[in-house]
């Protein structure tokens, strides 16, 4: 599998894969750099992942993979050219059994190396302080013997060094960072770096930045209205099919989609139909053929530099008007040959590259930042908001789960109460929790939904802040139907209290033309902003999400997988990671490892490798060693797992949703993930 050099590290910065058999130290070597201290990690799918900052800038990237058999099928995922293998061979494995097995370990490593094209290995011997000072010599002798016999074959292909370092315990930290100074010594690069630089600065190299700005002024002037445009590329009656055009396209076509709740690998969906269709209508006038890496590419330079457009003079996503002014203000986008500084010729003209998005080889995509995040943030956490955002997501949820509405709602308010407690305990002045609003603001929101119901609508209005803007919610509709007193009042806080004014409406008149044009607007905001947001929902969200989880997981086979359903891949997964059903993939002679690593190749094949390996480990996260914990007892003490967008507030969706990540496994570009059990040691 290709693996992006960037994902890797480049110049100053190395990655490389620890490996041996279960028990040999890997994990205590891994903490004990990174940490200086041994800590418990949870018995993972075969991988803990570490960065270790080194003088200069100089960072180490380590794998600790797994050394149980079943882990064996992950580890080629893990591999590249540009990483270096560390096998620790532990003193204390001297069984004859356990000596084939690790030495089976290093054949595989070898072998992968060379197939790769790898070139550094280093072996170690750990656990030399558990051996007495008689035995030690001769038992470690005897080991490296047999290691040496088995990396004859390959000394002249491969770069193999057995590390000297008498007394190594990782566990004591003895010889632990002489280790890592011998490798980096090894390691150091002869100028790799500047010729990285080098290679992408003259890959950058372009028309000036004025020439680029004479050619959009031109392209400017010649240009028709906006609407006009639109009209023109639906109707395939485009004058023009320039660089300048296709970007015109695919950003009025990226409003159309964030107008509709679709986040960019979908805007590129559907951009690729729009070409298709035009190159259908007229073959002599628009020849590009559906390139969806190339389609996403340039997607997402054109949010970005919308983004930054807007940073410097807007509060909202910019108009399809603005797209003249933003192209000027990021004269860059005019360089039809800006992907050469990203990708190379090779990967980006590929069938594989054609048919799938494909990571950038050279070096990243620029990062789509939350201009509004902060005024966003404000405004969720506003008292205001609380009860009819938290409303709107539980109609949201009647609308998509199987569990009925009335369950649902008991569900949500459950949760609301129990949230509102937890948070009143820690800040007096939150609201007390109240059955009566609550209830009220699920009934005026479901009475807003089904309005809309009468007319089908492009736009759908998934997003809170598009809903409030559409219906012009300001937070004191109960007024409307209720008296201060009776709002407030104890009884109406202990049970749903009915209307003291007037009854409770099922539904409402359509929002006008005006009104939806606001939310179209506001949803086009909300879109790009979850592009790049990384916060969890509020806590009563969570519950309410875990309740419903647990009453969803309810109503399915224990041990089929429906993996379109998110409760069926939980369920599916706690059932095979307490054991409580069984697969014939799966080993249980080795530990929880394997019993992981096992399952993660098992769901691989339907959902992808790095997805199946995040959800996992978030269970075993949740597990911790607790196998018998219940079901429920799991989901509502670890209320992530039941938030289906869990995984980007780790991994950006562009490479969540990209080949390597389906294929091999790709770390998180947002957050990292951690083993480390908490309190634990």
């Amino acid at each position: 599998m290709r693996i992006a050099r960037w994902l890797l590290g480049g110049g100053r910065e190395h990655v490389g894969l620890v490996l041996g058999n279960d028990a040999s130290g890997k994990t205590t070597f891994l903490y004990r750099l990174k940490l200086g201290e041994v800590v418990q990690t949870i018995p993972t799918i075969g991988f803990n992942v570490e960065t270790i900052d080194h003088p200069h800038g100089e960072k180490v990237t380590l794998w600790d993979v797994g050394g149980c058999d079943r882990i064996r099928p992950l580890v080629r995922h893990y591999m590249s050219q540009d990483r270096f293998l560390i096998f620790i061979q532990s003193c204390t494995d001297t069984d004859p059994y356990r000596v084939e097995f690790s030495l089976e370990y290093l054949r595989m490593g070898l072998n992968m190396m060379l197939e790769n094209e790898a070139k550094h290995m280093f072996i170690i011997f750990n656990k030399q302080d558990l051996l007495s000072e008689e035995e030690r010599p001769k038992i470690v002798k005897d080991l490296k013997e047999k290691i040496e016999a088995e990396i004859k074959p390959y000394a002249d292909k491969l770069d193999i060094r057995i590390l000297d370092t008498p007394g190594l315990s990782a566990l004591g930290g003895c010889q632990v960072h002489n280790v890592m100074d011998e490798i980096r010594k090894t390691l150091k690069p002869k100028n790799v770096a500047k010729d990285t630089k080098a290679e992408i600065e003259m890959r950058e190299k372009g028309p000036s930045k004025e020439e680029l700005r004479n050619k959009i002024r031109t392209a400017n002037a010649q240009s028709v209205d906006a609407n006009t445009f639109w009209e023109s590329f639906l109707d395939g009656s485009l004058e023009a099919w320039d660089h300048y055009t296709h970007l015109r396209a695919g950003f009025f076509v990226m409003h159309d989609c964030f107008g509709s709740g679709l986040g960019l690998l979908e805007c590129a969906d559907e951009f690729m139909k729009h070409l298709n269709r035009l190159r259908e209508g007229n073959p002599e006038r628009f020849r590009n053929t559906a390139h969806k890496t190339m389609t996403i590419f340039w997607l997402h330079q054109i949010q970005v530099a919308a983004i930054e457009y807007q940073a410097r003079s807007l509060d909202k996503f910019p108009s399809r008007e603005d797209y003249a002014d933003i192209v000027f203000s990021a004269p860059h986008l005019m360089n039809s040959n800006l992907w050469r500084a990203y990708y190379s010729k090779d990967l980006l003209f590929s069938p594989l590259a054609r048919a799938n998005y494909s990571l950038p080889d050279l070096q990243p995509l620029p990062t789509i930042k939350q201009v509004t995040s902060t005024l966003v943030q404000e405004k969720v956490t506003t008292d205001v908001d609380r009860l009819p955002r938290f409303a709107f997501s539980v109609v949201q949820k009647t609308l998509s789960s199987k569990v009925r509405r009335g369950g649902v709602v008991k569900q949500a308010l459950e949760a609301l109460q129990s949230s509102t407690m937890r948070l009143r305990a820690a800040d007096s002045s939150v609201p007390p929790y109240s059955e009566t609003q609550a209830y009220f603001w699920i009934q005026i929101i479901h009475a807003y939904t089904r309005s809309l119901e009468v007319e089908s609508s492009e736009s759908q209005f998934t997003t809170y802040e598009a809903f409030k803007s559409l219906f012009d919610i300001k937070g004191d509709e109960w007024k409307e139907y209720y008296s201060r007193s009776t709002w407030e009042s104890i009884a109406s806080r202990m049970t749903f209290v009915n209307p003291d004014k007037k009854p409770l409406p099922n539904i409402f008149n359509l929002p006008s033309q005006a009104r939806k044009d606001l939310a179209v607007s506001q949803m086009i905001n909300a879109t790009n902003n979850r592009s790049a947001n990384t916060h969890l929902p509020p806590s009563e969200d969570l519950d309410f999400l875990a309740a419903i989880l647990i009453d969803e997981a309810k109503l399915m086979p224990e041990s089929e997988l429906n993996v379109a359903s998110h409760a069926s891949l939980i369920t599916f997964l706690f059932n095979r990671l307490t054991e409580r059903t069984q697969s014939t993939m799966t080993s249980i002679k080795r530990g929880d490892a394997s019993l992981a690593s096992s399952t993660a190749l098992e769901i691989a094949k339907w959902i992808g490798l790095t997805q199946a390996m995040f959800w996992v480990q978030q269970i075993q996260i949740a597990l911790a060693g607790r196998k018998e914990i219940g079901f429920e007892e799991c989901i509502k003490g670890n209320s992530v797992l039941a938030f289906e967008e869990l995984p980007f507030v780790y991994y950006s969706p562009q490479l969540w949703g990209s080949v390597e990540a389906r294929d091999g496994y790709v770390m998180p570009d947002r957050r990292g993930l951690s083993s480390i059990v908490p309190g634990k040691v």
